[in-house]
């Protein structure tokens, strides 16, 4: 969140098999657009797996109650 309340991004996990190998990675939020399929409502995003495989990682620092850069190696 921006320090004006607004929602900046939304952290999303990605890879991975059943939330092993998986990995958090930021998204621009107005890139989320909400779609409807079947009766049912989802969030869907314009990008590529690879794209988001390659983005930088995030994890969530408890001490801080924010998310932080994921350390790279």
């Amino acid at each position: 969140m921006s320090k004006n309340g607004n929602i900046d991004a939304a952290i999303i996990g990605v890879g991975g098999f059943l939330g092993v190998g998986e990995k958090n990675v930021a998204v621009p939020f107005n890139a989320l657009k909400l779609t409807d399929k079947n009766g049912k409502r989802y969030l869907v995003l314009n990008t590529t797996k690879e794209a988001l495989k390659s983005a930088p990682g995030y994890t969530f620092d408890r001490s801080a109650y924010q998310w932080v850069p994921a350390k790279q190696g």
